[in-house]
């Protein structure tokens, strides 16, 4: 074991984890009731840290651990949410005619494999120690609270739970496969299969913004150009990136251009944060308009949807509706993939606390913002979407052309070489 090595990917870890939350100065989205009831005794106090501690001891040192049943593929994925598994999907299929590697599946996937329960050995408690004293330095270099202490603790267990299970297995893993550069489980196992020097392949999930950690996996397959800018005013970029759209013809973009005659359906996408007053605000104006045929929602995968089905005369939907309509976006991603599929999007950002324009999407002219005001009226027929907007689009969706296609071979050669050098 490098303590040297096994430092800098423990640290680099928390930085990218908790560069997200500007480092315990935390963002109020990421606030939850729940986190900040459960750890409401971190403080930037002497009892507030000394409260912490304890809570990282009862958490590092204790006498067992979780360990994970590592999956025996070449490429192995770590990442459970459905837009994460909507890329290993993807990526999985981009490369499979080329590498002895089967289409993706849970059984390869490290958020979902069996888990159990299982006494140290000497060697682990000597970690874990470790890793409890690497926590101790890392509280003094953040602003302490409830968040914080969360973020830090989560990933310190996963971390140390990964490390371990990968010493416990005969592990014949080629490559790791993330869609997610910051939260907790991703980031661990990617730091303990760069300390194992195992290759880590970033498929990104969502737009990006500068609150974002800098790119630095072995490889990044990005979803458009302007992600890769962003992340080049983030920092280096560090190994290699390409840029791989995610739907590969742009024919739906014709559908943009069309002005809307008659009552049109209209659908409103939430982010995980939404407000319940901005909703109904929201659908309170869309039944007043007259040019409105009809009102669905379309939740964020981790939003509850109680509240929402206590709407009336709204449809919830689980998927992005087949049908043709305007969606009304608040801060998301799912705003590129939206005008990707020829659904004009209109963004309210009333509707979440987030901040105004988070993702820069009005400010680029890729999208319109609109007012509560607007709602009242046929807001779809702006002229917003022309030809000088395409234009900027194509910076966000590479579908536009082929010129994309060119680096693909280079990527699949990249792919090839990690099973050859690891054979």
């Amino acid at each position: 074991m490098s303590f040297l090595s096994f430092n800098r990917y423990f640290f680099k870890g928390l930085q990218r984890n908790f560069k997200i939350i500007r480092y315990g100065d935390v963002p109020e989205v990421y606030k939850t009731p729940l986190v900040v009831e459960r750890y409401a005794f971190a403080s930037p106090s002497i009892k507030g840290h000394l409260r912490s501690l304890k809570e990282l001891a009862k958490h590092l040192l204790r006498s067992d651990l979780k360990t994970y049943e590592m999956p025996e593929a070449l490429f192995i994925y770590c990442g459970g949410s459905a837009n994460n598994e909507r890329e290993f999907s993807f990526f999985s299929r981009l490369v499979l005619d080329e590498l002895p590697v089967s289409e993706y599946s849970r059984k390869d996937n490290i958020s979902f494999v069996n888990t159990k329960v299982v006494k140290k050995t000497r060697f682990e408690y000597t970690v874990s120690f470790y890793l409890f004293f690497l926590c101790l330095l890392y509280l003094f270099r953040i602003k302490l609270g409830p968040v914080s202490l969360k973020y830090l603790l989560t990933y310190a267990k996963v971390f140390l739970n990964v490390y371990a299970s990968t010493r416990r297995h005969d592990m014949k893993v080629h490559a790791l496969v993330v869609a997610n550069d910051h939260t907790d489980f991703p980031v661990a196992a990617s730091m303990v299969m760069q300390y194992q020097k195992i290759p880590v392949v970033y498929v990104q999930h969502a737009e990006v913004s500068d609150s974002f950690p800098p790119l630095d996996f072995s490889v990044s397959v990005l979803r458009n150009q302007k992600s890769l800018d962003i992340y080049r005013s983030i920092g280096k970029v560090s190994g290699d990136a390409f840029v791989v759209p995610r739907r590969q013809e742009s024919q739906n973009l014709s559908k943009i251009f069309q002005k809307k005659s008659g009552k049109v359906p209209v659908a409103i996408y939430l982010s995980s944060v939404f407000s319940q007053d901005a909703v109904v605000r929201c659908v309170d104006a869309l039944k007043t308009n007259a040019n409105v045929l009809s009102i669905g929602i379309k939740p964020h995968p981790r939003a509850s949807q109680e509240f929402l089905r206590s709407i009336s005369d709204v449809t919830i939907h689980d998927s992005i509706p087949a049908f043709e309509h305007i969606a009304i976006v608040p801060n998301s991603s799912v705003v590129i993939e939206l005008l990707e599929a020829g659904i004009p999007v209109f963004q309210y950002f009333e509707l979440d606390d987030v901040g105004h324009d988070y993702y820069g999407f009005v400010r680029e002219e890729i999208a319109p913002e609109v007012s509560l005001k607007d709602l009242y009226f046929p807001f779809w027929n702006s002229g917003f979407f022309n030809d000088q907007w395409l234009l900027k689009f194509a910076a966000y969706s590479p579908s536009v052309n082929d010129s994309w296609r060119v680096s693909l071979p280079t990527l699949i050669s990249k792919m090839k070489s990690y099973i050859r050098t690891t054979s």
